[in-house]
């Protein structure tokens, strides 16, 4: 089944999630407080257009600057060639070089932090620009370039006809987030362009262009986490003509119903979209406009529609037939945009290719390519992928990728693997089998780690599963490698007992080879927990001879439920009286004794 392009809320729909729409709000332990000054970016800069108005901040007089009442240096919107902030002390490698603009709030590594909270920082042209009287009409863009990292920030770039009622144009949401999970900062520099055509009048008032920042996270104003910023720096901000004819693509997708996969088994084959969402911001209407594909050179080929895209319009484009994988392989999908008309920037509507594979047992969300990791200070959390099931199929395993190194899963954390259903009413996740605890050693760092589920599950076609990896405590960091779609990939904060999504791929992965667990499947304690973590009630379920005694301990020691005889199947116990906390499940039999920790929330 076909979503529509990139919509949260289609996901949400169709994947019956709608109880998980919080994003997590990032934690100074999320913060890498390390710039990436190498990386580099295809330049969005237009190449074409008239000049009507620039400044390279060569004379600050030029702006007006309101940093909320804060005079120290590293605190609002500076300009000047020494940069002030924590982050980077290099500032941004501009066109035009010298003085920039600089964004900074506070210090959040020194001892005590010292960002400040509930501001908004503002820096605004002196005078109004008259882009009439320049010789220009609504056809201009706002073009600057631009550097820095994204954290909990709002990044607006806004303007106003008359210097009181501001229109926000632009702002770098669709940045990704820097922290230890993963993400990037901005290249260096990042060419910006913001087209006014739809927003100004065809002979516009002059207008103020104003820069401003705060928190994106209003609600949360007072927690200091959200004040954290790396910093912005601008340079080189100017008004250009727009091109004549000048498609972008402002969004794609790839996938089934939403998802994508890396690595697909070749059981769980199924029809595969791909489209774009293309804007003309050129003077002129395109036409014939469609996107292409070319999958192994030849071996697929697909376009979308011809379509019509008047100046100023957006359009998806959807390939009209899908493209479904037919054997064990590699694939590599060519992408491009065409039309009638020849691009005067060709740039900013380039697709980078896609390349997956389908082999024969995993199932993969994740890209490969590690990329920050996934923890939680000292309290436990899970985390994990989206997976829809496109035929029956019977699940023995989940493949992880724990972060190695000095930095990473320290050796003797106890970590689990979790598989859930999602109930199609409530969009709860349902528990539906465990892994037994594993005891993290060093050669389970820095490698595809296969952990088998107690019970193996049926999988069923139609439905979305969740798998995750998990700790009570500290110490285990989970590799990312990728980005995921927002409510597709999922943290378990245990804390609150919270569901959150996170934007960083986790390397959790289902993995269907059918000889996984043979052995443990011999052993003659075979049991489960669950729900877990629970409020009221722990079911548990048995697999002996014979009655088993079972009883709750805490992690002193203390026997806290006394042993009660059970045989074989399911029985519940109330855990209600417990307070929040772990516990252990103690099951004896005359053959052994076998335990199981749960939560009790």
């Amino acid at each position: 089944m076909k979503k529509n392009l990139l919509t949260a809320s289609a996901l949400l729909l169709t994947l019956a999630v709608s109880a998980q729409k919080q994003p997590r709000l990032l934690t100074f332990q999320d913060l890498l407080a390390k710039p990436a000054t190498t990386l580099e970016k295809p330049s969005t800069e237009k190449t074409l257009g008239v000049t009507l108005w620039s400044d390279n901040f060569s004379n600050p007089a030029n702006w007006v600057i309101d940093n909320n009442g804060q005079t120290a240096a590293q605190f609002g919107w500076d300009i000047g060639a020494t940069a002030e902030g924590w982050w980077d002390p290099n500032g941004i490698n501009s066109t035009s070089g010298g003085s920039y603009a600089e964004l900074s709030n506070g210090d959040p590594t020194a001892s005590p932090a010292t960002q400040a909270l509930n501001v908004v920082y503002t820096m605004t042209t002196a005078s109004p620009i008259n882009i009439t009287a320049l010789g220009g009409t609504n056809q201009v863009s706002i073009q600057f370039q631009q550097y820095g990292a994204r954290f909990n920030d709002l990044q607006e770039v806004q303007i106003s006809t008359n210097g009181t009622t501001w229109t926000t144009v632009s702002d770098n949401l669709n940045e990704s987030v820097l922290s230890s999970a993963g993400g990037t900062p901005y290249a260096n520099p990042n060419n910006k362009s913001i087209n006014l055509a739809n927003i100004i009048p065809a002979s516009p008032s002059p207008i103020w262009i104003r820069f401003s920042w705060t928190t994106n996270y209003p609600a949360s104003a007072t927690n200091p986490n959200v004040w954290i910023t790396y910093g912005w720096y601008i340079d080189d901000v100017k008004l250009v003509t727009n091109p004549t004819n000048d498609l972008s693509v402002t969004d794609k997708y790839w996938g089934t119903a939403g998802l994508n996969y890396y690595q697909i088994p070749i059981t769980q084959t199924a029809p595969i979209d791909f489209e774009a969402e293309v804007f003309n911001g050129g003077i002129n209407s395109q036409t014939n406009v469609k996107l292409n594909i070319n999958v192994n050179t030849g071996q697929f080929v697909g376009s979308s529609a011809p379509a019509t895209i008047t100046s100023l319009d957006t359009t998806i484009l959807t390939v009209s037939t899908p493209f479904t994988p037919p054997a064990i392989g590699s694939y590599s999908v060519l992408q491009t945009i065409t039309a009638d008309s020849t691009d005067d920037v060709p740039t900013n509507n380039a697709i980078s290719n896609i390349a997956f594979s389908v082999g024969n047992y995993i199932y993969a969300r994740d890209n490969g390519t590690a990329a920050g990791s996934t923890s939680n200070g000292t309290d436990g959390f899970e985390v994990g992928n989206l997976f829809d099931i496109w035929a029956d199929q019977t699940l023995k395993g989940i493949n992880v990728r724990l972060l190695g190194g000095a930095s990473g899963t320290a050796v003797g954390t106890e970590i689990f693997v979790k598989l859930y259903s999602i109930d199609a009413t409530t969009g709860d996740f349902v528990f539906e089998s465990e892994s037994d605890p594993l005891i993290v050693g060093a050669t389970n760092l820095n490698t595809n780690l296969v952990v088998a589920l107690n019970t193996p599950v049926n999988m069923l076609m139609n439905n979305t599963y969740l798998a995750v990896v998990g700790c009570y405590a500290a110490g285990l960091k989970v590799v990312n490698a990728g980005t995921s779609e927002v409510q597709t990939s999922f943290f378990l904060d245990m804390l609150d007992n919270t569901w959150y999504y996170q934007t960083g791929t986790p390397y959790v992965r289902l993995n269907f080879d059918p000889v996984i667990g043979i052995n443990e499947l011999n052993n003659d304690i075979q049991a489960s927990v669950y729900p877990n973590p629970t409020s009221t009630t722990l079911n548990v379920s048995l697999n002996v001879t014979g009655t088993a005694l079972v009883s709750v301990w805490d992690l002193t020691g203390k026997e806290i439920i006394a042993p009660q005889g059970i045989a074989a199947g399911t029985a519940a116990i109330d855990v209600s009286k417990l307070s929040a906390g772990m516990y252990v499940v103690n099951i004896a039999t005359e053959t052994g004794i076998t335990t199981k920790k749960f939560m009790k929330k």
